[in-house]
């Protein structure tokens, strides 16, 4: 773990399976943006679930150019055990100050990072790149996965009782690192998908100041979803152990603040 260091990290957590062909025009536009971040040392750790593709001899080498670079890989065991090994590794080797969670498929932009870390500056645990919230621009999402993921998201608030956070599926996050180590990542946090909203919850649980911001979410180029019907049933299965209680999360929309 890094201790006694003057520069405060933030460090993208980026789940990857099959993304040789994305990583290398991701990873320096990530990198690009280190300079217009002024308050954070900028970090990636890649979490890659042994792509047969090479995706982790492309980090390795990639590691060479970049010293705030980072791999770990592992078994594949879904989306969820990826962001929960991940995180955990990230927190115990770099100690930042935030974790970030994006895709690798270009539906996240990484020129909107310093925003989101600029946004936790100003006081929000939780910075949320929203695919509804006013001013966005989804052009990447199918009428069928935009169902999904507005009925999911009612699902969630509903079970959770969490305030109407507009996409509470959404991957693109800024989170305090001192806030995560207040969650458990228990065994119904899941493996898949529905991680996402499950971690949200928690989050709120834990009193999660939060504000949701618009996004571009472009088509993806290269590669395809990795979401199944299992993630689907899973998802379905794990509203049941939601957190199932009231709410103490304080929320801020850009347009409206308090």
């Amino acid at each position: 773990m890094v201790k006694n260091r003057a520069a405060r990290i933030a460090c993208v957590v980026l789940p990857t399976f099959n993304e040789i062909q994305n990583l290398p025009r991701l990873l320096p536009l990530i990198f690009q943006e280190a300079k217009n971040i002024p308050t954070h040392e900028l970090h990636v750790l890649v979490v890659d679930d042994e792509s047969p593709d090479g995706t982790a001899d492309y980090v390795r080498t990639a590691m060479g150019l970049y010293p705030r670079l980072h791999l770990l890989t592992r078994k594949r065991q879904g989306l969820g055990a990826a962001y929960k090994h991940g995180i955990s590794h990230a927190i115990d080797l770099l100690d930042p100050d935030l974790i970030l969670q994006m895709d690798a498929d270009f539906q996240h932009d990484p020129a909107q990072l310093p925003e989101m870390i600029r946004l936790s500056e100003e006081g929000y645990d939780l910075v949320i790149g929203s695919r509804f919230a006013a001013g966005t621009k989804i052009p990447g999402l199918s009428w069928q996965r935009k169902l999904i993921s507005l009925g999911g998201t009612r699902l969630v608030w509903w079970f959770g009782r969490i305030p109407h956070i507009q996409d509470c599926t959404s991957g693109f996050r800024c989170i305090r690192a001192e806030l995560i180590t207040t969650c458990t990542f228990g065994p119904y946090s899941t493996r898949g998908y529905s991680f996402q909203s499950w971690f949200l919850c928690e989050l709120l649980r834990n009193g999660a100041r939060y504000i949701e911001i618009p996004i571009e979410f472009p088509l993806r180029v290269y590669g395809s979803s990795k979401l199944t019907s299992r993630d689907k049933f899973e998802f379905l299965v794990s509203l049941l152990h939601l957190p199932f209680r009231s709410r103490d999360g304080h929320s801020e929309s850009p347009e409206e603040p308090n």
